[in-house]
């Protein structure tokens, strides 16, 4: 049986900010949040699944030192492994995770790159991140502050202050521009690959306000009946996928809170 455990679980509590149990299949997405979390002072425990999840807990120590639990209730059985927690384990914090299905086939999806991490950039980025057919290859804006370059780093997608890099890459299928620069145009048509397709201007707009309306009614479709047995149950701290850093660190956050108060 698979069982993951990070190597700070074994460091002193004296200098910790508690212990989180991340309940995570997608290894990338689990080591993001460990990164993330163990950045901020949290031991973390990893488990892959739900029997790895109940063995961790049981194992050792860990009944009298986890604090937390982050359980992505999409896998396999999720929300068995929370009535587990919640049955067996009260004194736990529990955060669930959620998000839209991963439904992508065999098929090549297509890689798009996105000029201009503004208002616009960074919204098309956080809704392509939602949609299983597209990867986003990377992200380009001249202001190292832009929105959308701090998104993609949560992301883990490739973010530059020089767009030439990104827009002359040979494996790009579509390269969209909503830098507003009006010399943009002039840059991508001479430094893009052939097989590239270029969207600009009104069009970009209109696709930034499509797949965001889109997104939104399907992530709510998706999520309304989950969260509403959820907050029935009550569980009312969850995170939808993928998990930005403010979010899921405010979230470990709240349920720590939650947690001293049940020892008081």
């Amino acid at each position: 049986m698979s069982q993951d455990k990070s190597a700070s679980m074994f460091g002193s509590r004296e200098s910790s900010s508690g212990t989180v149990l991340v309940v995570e299949e997608d290894l990338s997405i689990r080591n993001r949040i460990r990164l993330t979390l163990e950045k901020e002072g949290y031991d973390v425990l990893e488990a892959v699944d739900g029997p790895s999840a109940i063995d961790t807990i049981r194992s050792g120590e860990n009944p009298l030192v986890v604090d937390v639990a982050l359980i992505d209730v999409d896998m396999e059985k999720g929300m068995d492994v929370v009535a587990f927690f919640k049955d067996q384990f009260q004194r736990v914090s529990l955060i669930v995770m959620t998000g839209v299905p991963d439904e992508r086939d065999s098929g090549e999806r297509i890689k798009i790159a996105i000029c201009g991490a503004g208002k616009g950039g960074s919204a098309l980025l956080d809704m392509f991140s939602h949609v299983p057919e597209v990867e986003v290859v990377g992200i380009t804006d001249k202001y190292p502050s832009a929105p959308g370059l701090k998104r993609a780093r949560e992301l883990n997608i490739p973010c530059a202050t020089d767009p030439v890099g990104l827009i002359a890459r040979t494996d790009t299928d579509l390269i969209v521009d909503v830098t507003g620069d009006p010399g943009m145009p002039t840059v991508i048509a001479k430094h893009k690959s052939p097989r590239a397709e270029v969207l600009g201007g009104a069009a970009a707009r209109l696709l930034w306000t499509l797949v965001r309306h889109e997104a939104e009614m399907q992530k709510h479709v998706l999520n309304s009946e989950k969260l509403a047995s959820m907050v029935k149950d009550g569980i009312t701290n969850y995170v939808v996928k993928p998990v930005g850093t403010e979010r899921l660190i405010g979230a470990v956050a709240s349920a720590m809170e939650r947690r001293e108060i049940y020892k008081l």
